[in-house]
């Protein structure tokens, strides 16, 4: 008998559970609609894990948060210290620290930041998404697992885990730093000093004059438009992926040194890459003008084509 009444008490225990478990997944996100001053060129600084994030710089001395908090999260913390204000998503089970690993869609930030437009950012996500526009400062971004669709005015930094990059860049951003592994990289303004190091992703660069371009793939197919300035360095590597290097104008006065050791390479100026002994290597070396600038390519196993606008 005590077997029997056991065993029906455990199985009204499993229906009861069953019960509430729809109610529970069933449960509303949070509405956030939260308002505070914060300096108009300070620092605002967003932690997230999942969701999706969107910044839009503004004309008011004020961080408006709107959007939604799953039920996964705990709460919405919001702190200022000096002229920096952190945006902190805190979810159930994190003691403390915002970024973790197991997180389901319960747990998800979908939120909307509108931030003093000459304020500078700083993002710390995972599993999210980021939209960035209207921001005059300095940018800082690291995601894991996430996309990121930028505009930039002024220097930006984005490393990221798992997400393509989509980055537009203003006349005055001087500096764009951009590190991926495995995701896609489109880069379209901006010159000065560019650094690009993908693992595993294809990508096009589009800048103006720059006075140092380097690029470093692994696995990934390239496209590249750019001005050099008179003294330029531009330095092109991949190690399984096709360049093709096109300049705005005429070829810039530079040294050339390109190389492939396993793919063909030449120029529209019908300048090709001649083999070097018996091996693989095909190798182009040749001046241009005054030769100020510098331009070197090496491909490892991937085809090198450069040329002009103007050819």
């Amino acid at each position: 008998m005590n077997v029997n009444r056991n065993r029906r008490f455990r199985i009204a225990a499993l229906v009861a559970a069953l019960a509430v478990a729809p109610a529970a997944s069933a449960a509303p996100a949070t509405t956030v609609d939260e308002h505070r001053a914060v300096d108009p060129q300070g620092q605002i600084e967003v932690i997230n894990v999942a969701g999706r994030i969107e910044v839009i710089g503004w004309d008011k001395p004020e961080l408006a948060v709107t959007g939604t908090l799953g039920r996964g999260v705990e709460k919405l913390d919001i702190t200022t210290a000096g002229t920096r204000t952190t945006v902190r998503v805190v979810t159930h089970g994190s003691h403390g620290i915002t970024i973790g690993w197991n997180v389901t869609s319960s747990g998800e930030a979908k939120l909307v930041l509108h931030v003093p437009t000459r304020s500078s950012l700083t993002a710390q996500l995972v599993s999210s998404d980021l939209v960035v526009s209207g921001i005059a400062g300095d940018q800082d971004v690291r995601t894991v697992s996430g996309d990121v669709h930028a505009s930039a005015q002024h220097e930006v930094r984005i490393h990221t885990v798992s997400g393509d990059v989509k980055l537009g860049a203003g006349a005055d951003s001087r500096l764009i730093d951009i590190g991926t592994v495995s995701g896609d990289l489109q880069v379209n303004g901006g010159g000065g000093e560019v650094t690009i190091n993908t693992i595993s992703g294809d990508g096009t660069i589009k800048v103006g004059a720059t006075s140092r371009l380097h690029l470093k793939t692994v696995s990934g197919d390239f496209g590249l438009a750019l001005g050099l300035a008179a003294d330029g360095r531009f330095e092109a590597e991949s190690i399984s992926g096709d360049l093709r290097v096109d300049f705005a104008g005429a070829l810039p006065p530079a040294e050339y040194d390109l190389q492939t050791f396993s793919g063909e390479l030449d120029t529209c100026t019908g300048r090709k890459g001649e083999r070097e002994g018996y091996g693989p290597t095909h190798r182009l070396n040749f001046r241009e003008g005054a030769a100020t600038a510098r331009v070197r390519v090496d491909t490892k196993s991937g085809d090198v084509h450069l040329c002009a606008t103007s050819k």
